[in-house]
């Protein structure tokens, strides 16, 4: 495949996550508040439906993952996932209690979960030849221009209005333009390569030894990555409510770069960029311990540091260390991991939050010494440095 034709198959990839963005983050800007405030949710609840939500998210994936191996539809599942994940959001708008709004939050989440690998696999085929971290650092910094562009939408239409169901309903344009690029690549791209040309490099076949040990070093540290959620609640009462996701946007605007230069940081350095996640994550509810305007800024842009991180490097990481036929099935695992960890952590910290801040400090550090020696033990058993 031509670099050309690559980099036209990732920027319009991107351009679909850049609209899709800011429809589903514009909404998760806007949610906890709306979640706890207006629809009188209590904060253990939100910490349970952002877990479960995150859970499938992540954990239906094993399935999608598997699907889209078995049935080689990759376009299909793609267009399934972003049609269901796009339609949650302006039904917000129409849910008069938490529960159903919950229920809706995680249909948001669900097809999330559909589409993701499929769209993964689609990206890291094409981007063999670019340099997978690049590819997804180029995919990732568009991804975060509608991820930065939603809270702002959401935060003005606050601003003026004072009206979330306005504001969940506005976004049901860029929802609809998302699967209109999306159709249009299909359209221009969707007879592309879909195999490896066999010239692929990885360090192993197969789901091997690395690739379980990778899964359960960033799973752990995964359990110990304090959600977003926590600090946007935490800054309810210290800044005005069209404030907060505004809060959300400096996280999604650091996210963007973020990827970017550590997705190029690990095309020549591998998993020791990885590794470098495990301390970030650990400083975020150290940083909002005490919490005032500033700290609350701070944790929210390491949170966003981090994000990035994982958005690209280890998605990167995964395509590194498997072989292309088991790849789809391999991004599923890897995410349903990731899901049961956010599940396990977002509920526990609800519960820790109630108890005792501090308590969560602890348990995020101890998490990412462990996974950083996991990934350590990694590390040694391999002399690859992702030099693509």
């Amino acid at each position: 495949m031509s670099s050309r034709k690559v980099l036209s198959i990732i920027v319009m990839m991107g351009l679909v996550s850049l609209f899709a963005d800011i429809t589903y983050e514009g909404a998760r800007g806007i949610i906890p508040t709306y979640l706890t405030v207006i629809l009188g949710a209590p904060v253990a609840i939100l910490g349970v439906v952002t877990g479960v939500g995150d859970f499938i998210g992540y954990g239906f994936r094993l399935v999608s993952g598997k699907l889209a191996d078995v049935t080689r539809r990759y376009w299909t599942i793609t267009f399934i996932g972003y049609f269901v994940n796009l339609l949650a959001i302006p039904l917000l708008a129409l849910s008069g209690n938490w529960w159903l709004a919950s229920m809706l939050i995680i249909m948001e989440r669900l097809g999330k979960a559909v589409r993701t690998p499929s769209r993964d696999f689609i990206i890291s085929v094409a981007a063999k030849d670019m340099g997978r971290g690049k590819a997804f650092g180029v995919h990732e910094a568009l991804d975060q221009v509608g991820a930065v562009a939603g809270p702002l939408i959401a935060s003005l239409i606050l601003l003026k209005y004072n009206n979330y169901g306005l504001a969940f309903l506005s976004f049901s344009i860029p929802a609809f333009v998302a699967i209109l690029i999306l159709y249009a690549t299909y359209r221009l791209y969707g007879t592309c390569e879909t195999s490896s040309s066999g010239s692929e490099k990885v360090i192993s076949t197969g789901l091997g030894r690395t690739y379980w040990l990778y899964v359960a070093s960033v799973t752990l540290s995964t359990a110990g990555f304090m959600h977003v959620a926590f600090i946007l609640y935490r800054s309810y009462g210290l800044f005005p409510d069209w404030v907060i996701p505004l809060l959300y946007l400096s996280a999604q605007a650091i996210d963007a770069p973020s990827g970017l230069l550590f997705g190029t940081f690990y095309d020549r350095f591998g998993l020791k960029i990885v590794a470098l996640s495990f301390p970030l994550t650990a400083l975020i509810p150290i940083v909002a311990l005490h919490p005032t305007p500033y700290t609350l800024i701070v944790s929210a842009l390491l949170f966003g540091v981090v994000l990035g991180l994982q958005e690209t490097i280890q998605r990167a990481a995964v395509a590194d260390l498997t072989s292309v036929d088991v790849r789809g099935s391999a991004y599923g695992i890897f995410n349903a991991a990731f899901g049961f960890a956010w599940l396990a952590g977002g509920s526990l910290m609800g519960i820790l939050y109630e108890l005792d801040f501090k308590l969560i400090t602890i348990y995020s550090a101890l998490l990412q010494f462990g996974a950083l020696l996991l990934m350590t033990s990694l590390i040694k058993s391999t002399s690859y440095v992702g030099k693509h």
